[in-house]
């Protein structure tokens, strides 16, 4: 480059910064970069655009259009069926507001106990998953009997597991694994088996026995099946031979793979730095960011949930 053409690159970027600092200072917001004559900018933390826009143009007139920085409002809290504010509640809330939930006794908190006003929007909040209780009437229809052989009625709060045993009337003496989700329990019925043997055990796909396969299998034998790296199993991770038949076999759920392109076609990038192609496992959660000069919309989340192999990813315009 030759000492002139650096000159005016000088003069010209000099009268950029110049012409960008007659038009004053932005009020709750700052300048984060200036290219040509168009200046881009950031509002401060709980404060956004007006008009949702963030780049202006200093003019001889001043700034073109006018960069406002607002408060962020956000409405009341959202109402979570029984559950409870416990701290942060008051009459008017900004952006970076936070409120934390509590369920009620017996019942489980599923998601963020504390949500976030962001962006005149809160983000995500939990939910209250209910209990199972299971009655002594329940278990003498099912013939079933809890793991260490009684039978009454019983609170199991959602997402515990707990172990039932069929009854001396039963030839089938396998226990259950059975899991409550939010207040829904399959009870098998335990009745007289013939003792008639099994086949080989049915295959599921990403996943696999434990051990080798046998033509032939006793009645009340079982097998136990695990998943593939970053799949997730779901169901009883047995599946036991009752009457010639195998009982229900698990699944495995496919992990959701986060790629470059995927994320460039949103404009967004992983909060914390990857080369490679991320697997994350179904039910497990995801932080992103968006990219230089891109701001994430207000009815989206920086944080997603891999469900099933799909990710609902953020979009930064």
């Amino acid at each position: 480059m030759t000492q002139l053409g650096y000159i005016a690159i000088v003069v010209l970027w000099t009268c950029s910064t110049a012409l960008a600092t007659q038009c004053g200072r932005i009020e709750n917001g700052e300048i984060v970069n200036e290219v040509e004559q168009t200046t881009t900018f950031q509002c401060k933390s709980g404060y956004t655009s007006e008009n949702g826009i963030y780049e202006t143009t200093c003019t001889s007139e001043g700034w073109s259009p006018v960069p406002k920085c607002i408060v962020q409002v956000c409405q009341h809290p959202p109402d979570i069926d029984l559950a409870e504010i416990v701290s942060g509640e008051k009459a008017e809330y900004r952006g970076g507001d936070v409120v934390q939930y509590r369920c009620y006794p017996g019942y489980t908190l599923s998601g963020p106990e504390r949500i976030t006003c962001s962006g005149e929007e809160w983000t995500p909040p939990p939910k209250c998953l209910a209990p199972c209780i299971i009655t002594r009437q329940q278990l003498e229809t099912k013939k079933l009997l809890l793991s260490n052989g009684r039978k009454r009625t019983v609170l199991i709060q959602s997402d515990q597991t707990t172990e039932f045993i069929c009854g001396e009337h039963s030839e089938l003496k396998i226990p259950y694994l059975i899991k409550c989700v939010d207040g829904h329990m399959d009870l098998p019925t335990c009745i007289s088996g013939t003792g008639e043997k099994c086949g080989r055990p049915p295959t599921i796909e990403n996943g696999d026995i434990t051990t080798l396969s046998q033509k032939e299998y006793a009645f009340g034998s079982s097998v136990e099946y695990r998943c593939q790296h970053y799949y997730v199993i779901e169901g009883e991770h047995k599946s036991h031979c009752y009457n010639g038949n195998w009982t229900k076999a698990p699944v495995c759920i496919e992990p959701c793979v986060v790629t470059k392109e995927d994320m460039r076609s949103h404009n967004i990038e992983l909060m914390w730095a990857s080369d490679k192609k991320l697997y994350v496992s179904h039910g497990d959660f995801v932080e992103f960011k968006c990219r230089f000069r891109f701001f994430l919309g207000s009815s989206n989340n920086y944080r997603v949930q891999c469900n099933a192999g799909q990710i609902p990813y953020p979009q930064c315009t």
